[in-house]
């Protein structure tokens, strides 16, 4: 491959240069003068000489080389030993016309330069010893042209010869045009090439091209090549047996291209610097600095070592470091507590430099290490590693382009109390004072591996340590940093990828694609895209552009662990924050950590963790969005409690900017853990809105204590944002919570109007799972209103648990709440449920709350069964603001099931319930459904007063035994529409505190049931009013029967009241086909107690049902109307007692008998009716058969058939049963009960009542009676 060499220039410079055979040989200064020896291979008249003080070089008397072969444009020299001694100086003589010349040395040993060397003239100078060079510590060297040194074996002309040091031969007439190749012949097993080595100080070269080409390059001990006003220098080695290496040329830049495959030789610079150097008061480009080895090792101390280009002048570019290695390329820096800035290989492009010069660097692996050991002082500024620096004004930054099988940075620092430090390490570009845009870092590897080891304390830093572009001072847009990969990418202990923007242009991006492998940040690493102003805006370096994105694609695994980051931000700045997308087949961040390792936060305090991917702004600018497309997604948190742990979040902080939104979709299983937290804040003060949070799963799992939170927090006059999540099967929240939230004075109600936003929160899945504390809350304190929770699922929705509290509490029920708190300006929002079947169970919770003088949410259900086992749902107010209690609705196809009592201290009643305290007004309670059963002590109340475990109220008095009016407030209205009704120790209560506000009446219960329904085990149905001249509401049950079950010893009494402390009391209308078993209740004081209330225990002390409108204190009573349609049983008390037997089975045997009695069989009587007048008389045939009730819980399946009309069936649904339609049916219908008009028997014998009578032609007796036969 062909190695350029910088163009030449005519101004000259000094040169200290040495260079010296790999593996030292002893020899003396002092034998190294006067052993210039011309050999006798040259034509006798043109051998060369050494004329010693012949010439004279700027003022200086110096030994002039004369003589040699020319032809044409070369001059040709041959030596047996040629060396130059301590203070010697030694030039060739540069006849006219000559451009290059040759010389070879054609002895043994190899050539020792520990004076001056140059050329009395502007020709080129080749040095050819294939034994080796070596240029001492006082060398210099004085060339104008170029300068070629090599330890080739000679150096060919194309087709027209070669001139060799190996097979010295007089050079051909041919040999008229310019060298182009060098030649490598077969040497020995014994020996080895000659190789390069430099321990001088060589500082600014007056060359054009510096070019060394040896067995192994080495510059060691301190020692410098620099070449001055665009010099170029090239270094290669060549360590095979033979070869060719080709010198080309482009203009007066001269390169080499090595042949595919050959073996090439090393280069090591050590404690040393390569440069080339522009400076100030120059006018050209800067030099180029190329290398081509098999391997290339640099290691640096001090400050200004390495291999670099630095450009101060007036040209258009920076000089450009190209270097090609087969191997490896090493770069070692190490500051040991001086100031001691650029190290490793690096361009400085300054004032008016032009374009920042570039470094590309190809190997199989590319090795950065760099270490500073600093102590206390107040500023530090120091770059090591591989680097670019521009600060030409309006000039672009250099850039960085490293190819590599593998690439590897370690980074190393331990500084203390520094006041600000800027020591930058790694690989990075720095663009700054009014420059361009800064440069871009292209990384092609098979893998990166990336370490810092980092221990600072109290330090106001602005240090950047890793892969790196920084842009500053007011240059353009900030340098990308792209990497692609086929393997892995690894960032440990701290490692970092960034880009930096602190001017007012745009900031860089990071685009990482591992299209094969995985990306791990784990140990503190970070990848940052920052955008960020100066402290102090009228330093005039504000940033107002856009800040960076990042951009991660991996065909494997990206995961952030242990207190990793990825985040984009913007500070002090009016720009928006950049995109964060991330694509891979599997995310994973987990937090946890070793506790032993945690405290290293320099104060002795266990060290926060905050795994992160994040966009920020805090000014005027917006968050940017983050968008994640993975197969997999899985989130661990510290599990402890605290601020820290895990998180995913867009925010907004003193700023105008609006938080990003959040968007993510996973093929499979999303899963947070341990504190996990996804979330899009509009931060306090902040102005803007939160962004919104959008998830599509397969599966959603979030448990201890997890979140997934859309808020606008306190005083921030922005509104939170939306959170959708659609999942293809199961969502499970355990102990976790999904949030929106508007903190106090947050939100603004005219935005919300105009922009999407508000905090609703929608689910949608084939299951909805919320397991000890699982939570979905909304809730506001600020301007507008909470959100709405949606939630629709396919299958089913299970509430269930109590979940423990930061203090390890069982305080946490699960549950899905909306909620407008204390001090609200808006009200709450609705909570709306729609799937075939919902469950809470164990102490859960829907809940639409008002703690303000706001409307609370409303609660709408849409299922085919709900069961509250142990559980609550409940619109409420509890606000002395006087707030509204939102309704609840509920349409449930099948079922209702309500049962037992809350597991908590309170044993409250499970139940459905609309209610107020603190003067507020409770809305209403509607469900309507095919079977409601309330029991053991569930109930569903509509009510503005507390109140007792029997259902009744529970007033507070004041010292003088008077009720606090202030507490009472108002009730709503129940209602229920159910093919059948079954209390089982349940209570419906409708109660108020106050006369209503509209037209309606307060606290009344309108049922409709054209079933069944039935009262049992101290069952209630209750309409109060507790207050100063509040009049009861009414109760209004039409249907079908209601009965009230018979009593056995350890029951009470079921009642129906209508009640008013003061005022008058409500109305009972009661229309049905049957009502059994409850008494009209005509005492108005027997169950009143002292308190001028229902005494519970004298209202079901008696083992009776009554029925009640009562005023207790000196209002009108209400009434009791009864319109039954069957008045024969209005009221009929069922018969409780056993059927007596000897009035229906004969007790001697049949008359005809011939039968023995032990082979008689059993007679069982269960029920009334289908019985003959005797023993011995048949069933009439026109007698109607009563069928028989049993009291067991087993569950009966009743099919409605949709196709073809049945015949209507009279039936009496026993409690405990349960109603489940096999295929759809139609809407409900209003159904009555009617006396059996026939009967027809099926085609098993099943014997069916009809409502219509049958036309039959009556039939004889077909009863024979059996005699016994012999009783011997």
């Amino acid at each position: 491959m062909a190695l350029d060499v910088l163009k030449r220039y005519n101004t000259q410079l000094s040169l200290a240069l040495c260079l010296a055979i790999s593996g030292a040989y002893p020899l003396l200064a002092n034998q190294a003068n006067a052993q210039i020896t011309p050999d006798t291979t040259l034509p006798a008249g043109e051998r060369s000489l050494l004329d010693l003080g012949s010439g004279e070089v700027n003022g200086k008397i110096v030994d002039l080389i004369k003589g040699g072969a020319i032809r044409d444009i070369n001059l040709f020299h041959s030596f047996l030993e040629f060396n130059v001694g301590n203070g010697q100086s030694v030039y060739f003589a540069n006849p006219a016309g000559i451009q290059n010349i040759l010389s070879r040395v054609t002895g043994k040993n190899p050539s020792n330069i520990f004076g001056t060397l140059g050329v009395n003239g502007g020709a080129n100078l080749f040095l050819i010893n294939p034994k080796g060079i070596l240029f001492g510590k006082n060398a210099k060297l004085d060339v104008r042209g170029s300068f070629v040194g090599t330890t080739a074996d000679g150096i060919g002309f194309g087709n027209q010869g070669v001139f060799s040091a190996s097979n010295p031969e007089p050079p051909s007439p041919l040999l008229t045009v310019n060298p182009n190749v060098f030649f490598f012949n077969q040497i020995p097993d014994n020996m080895t090439r000659g190789s390069i080595t430099s321990r001088a100080k060589l500082e600014k070269l007056a060359v054009d091209n510096l070019l060394l080409l040896g067995g192994d390059v080495e510059v060691i001990e301190d020692s410098k090549i620099s070449t001055n006003q665009g010099g170029n220098i090239l270094l290669a080695g060549l360590s095979a047996a033979e070869g060719q290496v080709a010198l080309t040329r482009d203009g007066n830049k001269l390169g080499l291209d090595f042949p595919n495959g050959v073996k090439k030789g090393n280069v090591r610079v050590i404690n040393s610097a390569i440069e080339t150097l522009v400076p100030e008061n120059g006018n050209v480009d800067g030099g180029e600095i190329r290398i081509i080895a098999d391997s290339l090792e640099v290691e640096t101390s001090n400050k200004d070592q390495g291999i670099s280009t630095i450009t101060q002048g007036n040209g258009k570019k920076g000089g450009d470091i190209i270097i090609t290695t087969d191997s490896s390329v090493t770069v070692t820096t190490n500051n040991d507590g001086e100031n001691k800035p650029n190290q490793g290989i690096f361009t400085i492009t300054e004032e008016s430099g032009g374009e920042g010069g570039k470094i590309t660097i190809t190997s199989g692996l590319i090795s950065v290490s760099t270490s500073k050991e600093t102590e206390e002082r107040s500023r530090v500024e120091e770059d090591q590693g591989i680097f670019t620096k521009t600060a030409a004004v309006g000039s672009d930054g250099g850039e960085i382009i490293l190819t590599a099988d593998q690439l590897k940075v370690s980074v190393f620092s331990n500084t203390d109390n520094h006041e600000e430090d800027t020591e930058d390490q790694g690989i990075l570009t720095k663009t700054t004072n009014k420059a361009g845009n800064g440069g871009k870092i292209t990384i092609n590897a098979g893998s990166v591996f990336l370490t810092s080891d980092r221990s600072r304390a109290n330090i106001r830093d602005q240090t950047e340590e890793g892969i790196f572009t920084k842009t500053e001072k007011r240059a353009g847009d900030g340098g990308d940093i792209e990497i692609n990969v086929t393997g892995d990418v690894l960032l440990t202990n701290k490692g970092t990828i960034k880009t930096k923007t602190t001017s007012s242009g745009q900031g860089g991006t990071i685009e990482i694609n591992a299209p094969n492998g995985n990306v791990t940040l784990e140990d503190r690493s970070r990848i940052q895209a920052w955008t960020r102003g100066s402290r102090s805006r009228r330093r005039g370096d504000q940033a107002t552009g856009n800040g960076g994105e990042t951009i991660i694609h991996a065909g494997g695994t990206v995961a952030i662990t242990e207190d990793s980051r990825i985040e984009n931000r913007v500070g002090r700045a009016d720009g928006d924050s950049g995109k964060i997308e991330i694509i891979a087949g599997e995310l994973l961040m987990d937090s946890r950590r070793d506790l032993q390792s945690q405290s290293d936060s320099g104060d002795g305090r266990p060290r926060s963790t905050q795994t992160q991917i994040t966009t920020n702004t805090n000014d005027n600018g917006n968050a940017g969005p983050i968008v994640i497309r993975v197969g997999s997604l899985t989130i661990i948190g510290p599990n402890r409690s605290g601020p820290d742990g895990i998180t995913t979040s867009t925010r907004t902080s003193r700023g105008n900017g609006n938080a990003g939104d959040i968007d993510i979709i996973v093929e499979g299983d999303f899963i947070l853990k341990d504190q996990a937290q996804i979330e899009a804040v509009s931060q306090r003060g902040a102005t803007g809105n939160g962004g919104e949070i959008t998830i599509k799963a397969g599966s959603l799992f979030l448990s201890r204590r997890s979140a997934i939170d859309a808020e606008a927090r306190n005083n921030s006059p922005g509104n939170p944002g939306n959170i959708s999540i659609t999942v293809k099967d199961k969502i499970e929240l355990t102990n976790s919570d999904i949030t929106t939230a508007v903190g106090r004075n947050a939100g603004d109600p005219e935005r919300a109007q105009n922009t999407p936003g508000g905090g609703n929160i929608t689910i949608t899945a084939r299951s909805l799972s919320l397991k000890d504390g699982g939570r979905l809350e909304a809730f506001t304190q600020g301007n507008i209103a909470a959100g709405d929770i949606t939630v629709n699922a396919t299958d089913f929705v299970d509430i269930s648990g109590i979940g423990l509290d930061n203090d390890d509490q069982p305080t946490r029920e699960s549950g899905i709440f909306t909620q407008t708190r204390n001090g609200a300006e808006a009200g709450g929002g609705l909570i709306q449920i729609e799937t075939p079947s919902l469950r809470l169970s164990d102490g859960a919770l829907l809940n639409a709350q008002s703690e303000s003088g706001f409307a609370g949410g409303d609660i709408k259900l849409d299922v085919n069964t709900l069961t509250v086992n142990n559980s609550q749902i409940s619109a409420s107010t509890s606000s002395s603001e006087k707030g509204t209690a939102g309704n609840v609705e509920v349409n449930a196809k099948d079922s209702v099931l309500l049962t037992g009592n809350l597991p908590d201290k309170s044993k409250s009643p499970a139940g459905i319930f609309a209610q107020a305290t603190e003067g507020g007004t409770a809305r209403n309670v509607t469900i309507e459904t095919d079977e409601l059963t309330v029991e053991k002590g569930a109930r569903i109340a509509v009510s503005g007063v507390p109140l007792t475990e029997e259902g009744f109220p529970e007033t507070e008095v004041d010292e003088n035994g008077d009720v606090d009016q202030s507490k009472l407030g108002e009730a709503g209205k129940l209602t229920i529409e159910a093919d059948s009704l079954t209390l089982d120790n349940g209570q419906l209560v409708a109660a108020t505190g106050k006369n209503p506000t509209n037209n309606e009446q307060a606290a009344t219960i309108d049922i409709d049931v054209p079933g069944v329904i039935i009262l049992d085990n101290n069952s209630l149905i209750l309409a109060d009013a507790t207050g100063d001249d509040v009049d009861g509401g009414n109760i209004t049950i039409e249907g079908g029967v209601l009965v009230a079950l018979p009593l056995n010893n350890q029951d009470k009494g079921s009642d129906i009241f209508a009640n008013a402390q003061d005022g008058d009391g409500g109305n009972i209308n009661i229309t049905l086909q049957g009502l059994f078993n409850l008494n009209v209740l005509e005492d108005t004081n027997a169950f009143i107690g002292s308190d001028r209330n229902i005494d519970p225990s004298l209202a079901f002390q008696n083992n009776n049902s009554e029925i009640a409108a009562l005023s207790f204190s000196g209002g009108q009573s209400g009434t009791v109307t009864r319109d039954i349609t069957n008045s024969a049983q209005d009221p009929e008390i069922l018969p409780t007692s056993l059927v007596d037997p000897s009035a229906l089975i004969v007790a001697n045997c049949p008359r005809s008998g011939k039968i023995a009695v032990d082979e008689l069989g059993e007679f069982i009587v269960t029920g009334r009716g289908g019985l003959p007048p005797s023993p011995l008389d048949p069933i009439n045939q026109q007698s109607v058969l009563v069928d028989w009730v049993t009291l067991d819980t087993e569950e009966e399946t009743i099919e409605e058939a949709t196709s073809t009309p049945t015949p209507e069936v009279s039936y009496l649904p026993m409690r405990g049963k349960r109603r489940t339609v096999e295929t759809p049916t139609p809407p409900r219908r209003k159904k009555k009960i009617v006396e059996a008009q026939g009967w027809t028997v099926g085609e098993d014998g099943t014997i069916i009542l009809t409502a219509e009578p049958n036309n039959v032609t009556p039939k004889s007796n077909w009863y024979s009676p059996r005699s016994c036969g012999s009783q011997g």
